[in-house]
């Protein structure tokens, strides 16, 4: 199974969910697609959506999910490198309206080494059809699975590092 997620960003990112039915249509992704579709204004033919899920429910699929397509919000990719997943991060973009600025462009490049990024939606047929090759050539622990769990790692360590600091003690008891 394949699930994409757009997060919860009030424009929509319906440039996602046009392209995954359009290569479900074309024979190019035979495997269940499921959407986490949040402000979406199109509705797909061949991918099964949902516009919110309860968290837990989301992390199951996450589990469950060969393959996570994401924007680029930092939990969201966090939370598939947390379930062992080299996730393709297609980021929101301010010229196609889906969000204010290209943070999430800039965020996917940065951490590049760790996800596949997918600026031009064109090319996320393509990566579907290579991604378990492309995660078993990527260096380090395993099949790439174990890479991406201790990156996930490291992140989880930073923050906790952050919220110990001692200006950050004050806000750590109200989060």
């Amino acid at each position: 199974m394949i699930l994409a997620t757009v997060g919860t960003h009030e424009d929509p990112f319906d440039r996602l969910l046009l392209e995954l039915d359009r290569l479900c249509d074309s024979g190019a992704i035979t495997e269940p697609v499921f959407c986490q579709s949040g402000y979406c204004t199109v509705e797909p033919q061949h991918v099964a959506c949902a516009r919110q899920l309860p968290f837990e429910e989301l992390q199951q699929k996450m589990r469950d999910a060969r393959v996570i397509i994401t924007h680029g919000g930092p939990a969201t990719i966090m939370q598939a490198l947390a379930h062992g997943k080299v996730p393709l991060v297609v980021p929101r973009q301010a010229r196609f309206g889906e969000h204010v600025d290209d943070h999430q462009v800039r965020f996917a490049h940065k951490i590049s080494d760790r996800v596949f990024p997918i600026i031009d939606i064109d090319e996320l047929g393509q990566l579907l059809a290579t991604y378990d090759e492309r995660v078993a050539a990527l260096p380090a622990g395993g099949d790439g699975r174990e890479r991406a769990r201790d990156f996930a790692n490291k992140m989880d360590a930073l923050c906790v590092d952050v919220l110990d600091r001692p200006r950050w003690r004050f806000f750590k008891h109200r989060i």
